[in-house]
């Protein structure tokens, strides 16, 4: 199965009410419906993928100086996969910016596609692809490293 996991950042200031009066129920110019989307396919195809909620995501990686770090953030929404090759991949949200979530199965092209709707009014790190964490929530060593106008 192909895995196509979409992130949206829903803009709370749309107004439906505006939209059916002059738009037929469509967003326009003046009134967009999302800010932005981040589509990601899975690289190639799984056998399984489960979504955990209040899961513990661990960021991982490497500093300028080559030190690693791992940092746990907690109340994460979680997508675990295992492609068809074993290889595994996680993406993740921050509980908190989820509104919703859906799920769509095209049975006939064996895809799935994951939306999660984003939040708007809540400031986000984004530090790797398919990976969206509150802003309060990040941190701040990893604030400081990224670049020196930041303290």
């Amino acid at each position: 199965m192909n895995l196509h996991l979409h992130f949206i950042l829903v803009n709370s200031e749309f107004n439906q009410g505006l939209a059916a009066d002059l738009y037929e129920g469509q967003e326009s110019e003046d009134n967009i419906k999302h800010l932005w989307e981040d589509e990601f396919k899975v690289s190639e195809p799984i056998k399984e993928f489960k979504i955990k909620n209040n899961a513990t995501y661990t960021l991982a990686g490497y500093f300028p100086d080559d030190k690693p770090f791992s940092f746990e953030i907690w109340d994460m929404t979680v997508v675990d996969c295992v492609t068809e090759s074993d290889k595994k991949m996680q993406f993740a949200v921050s509980k908190k910016l989820v509104k919703k979530t859906e799920k769509v199965v095209h049975e006939k092209s064996n895809e799935t596609h994951m939306f999660f709707y984003l939040k708007d009014v809540m400031p986000m790190e984004n530090p790797m692809n398919g990976v969206y964490i509150l802003k309060s929530d990040f941190p701040k060593e990893l604030k400081k490293q990224k670049s020196p106008s930041n303290e």
